[in-house]
């Protein structure tokens, strides 16, 4: 798959969007819509992981147990006397080695099969979680994990850590745009394209899939760590079935190509749960609705409309062009 030319306007918009939200602790009327943009930042590392999943041509309904289990891992070393920080970057570690081993063995299975497996991760990961109370703390959950320190300076206000946060986001954001320009991003796409064209041309797509299944689990879970150490607690319902599927709804609606649509779907879909606060048991129904209605008017994701309406731009001015040359 060919990569889109980057234009020095499209670089122009993106220094500004990345200006933007590097202001905002100093643009934001109050320090909700501070934490609204942390969880926001958090989401689009979770939904680039699971994009990197869908790049090569699954869709993953155990993300949110990949999240647990590394906020798990981080939650418990860190309450031990580990370095937070150092904590993230393990729990990303041991999500990613699970994911390795499960995914060579689950990505054989072809179809809705894989993403049931994945599901029954997911489900077992929250049941372990319940019943092991001696380490987890069971329903209760873990409270009091350690903030996040870097250089001594101690990340515990909402302010201070949603610079952290964006750093986070973006770096892996940055990172995809350069896995999905790579030889191996030419591959992952190949593979969800046409798996048998590739694997004849000497391609081992089984391997491809494994690789993208653990890159993307490994983001999940050291996105999941992050958002303990902001949140100080954990449970077993912080990530559940309908975790998975938040994530994968803002994946869809925002787009599967490219990285614009991750950021499309948490800009449009992280708000949404506020806004819906006071309708707590129509919250599900309104994500399966905008889910629908994406996949009937809108199938490539909202990140889809201005490359139609730009195709929509070049037929009209080839067509007019073509009509000037053929008046006498």
């Amino acid at each position: 798959m060919k990569s889109p030319t980057i234009k020095p306007l499209h670089y122009t918009c993106v220094l500004v969007a990345v200006a933007l939200a590097a202001l905002l602790p100093w643009l934001a009327p109050n320090q909700f819509y501070i934490h609204l943009a942390t969880v926001g930042c958090i989401n689009l590392m979770l939904v680039l992981g699971l994009a990197i999943i869908a790049r090569a041509g699954q869709l993953s309904m155990g993300h949110g147990g990949f999240a647990l289990v590394g906020g798990y891992v981080s939650a418990l070393l860190s309450m031990k006397g580990w370095p937070p920080l150092l904590t993230l970057f393990i729990a990303g570690l041991v999500a990613a080695v699970i994911a390795a081993a499960l995914g060579w063995i689950i990505l054989r299975l072809r179809g809705v099969y894989f993403v049931l497996v994945a599901f029954a991760f997911s489900q077992i990961a929250v049941l372990l979680a319940l019943d092991m109370s001696s380490i987890t703390g069971g329903a209760n959950g873990l409270v009091g994990v350690p903030p996040i320190s870097i250089f001594g300076h101690v990340l515990r206000a909402k302010p201070q850590f949603y610079p952290f946060a964006l750093g986070c986001a973006l770096t892996t954001l940055v990172l995809t745009w350069l896995l999905y320009r790579s030889p191996l991003g030419t591959m992952m796409a190949a593979t969800a394209e046409n798996q048998r064209l590739t694997e004849s041309s000497g391609i081992d797509t089984h391997r491809v899939q494994v690789i993208a299944f653990t890159i993307g689990s490994g983001i999940a879970g050291f996105a999941g760590a992050l958002s303990t150490h902001y949140l100080r607690f954990i449970s077993p319902d912080s990530y559940t079935f309908w975790e998975s599927v938040s994530y994968l709804t803002m994946l869809v609606v925002g787009g599967r190509d490219g990285v614009l649509g991750p950021v499309v779907g948490i800009l449009v879909l992280t708000p949404l749960p506020e806004l819906l606060r006071s309708t707590e048991g129509l919250q599900h129904i309104i994500y399966g609705t905008v889910l629908v209605l994406c996949l009937m008017f809108v199938p490539n994701g909202l990140a889809s409309i201005v490359q139609m309406w730009r195709a929509r731009q070049r037929v009209t001015t080839t067509s007019a062009t073509l009509v000037a040359g053929e008046m006498p």
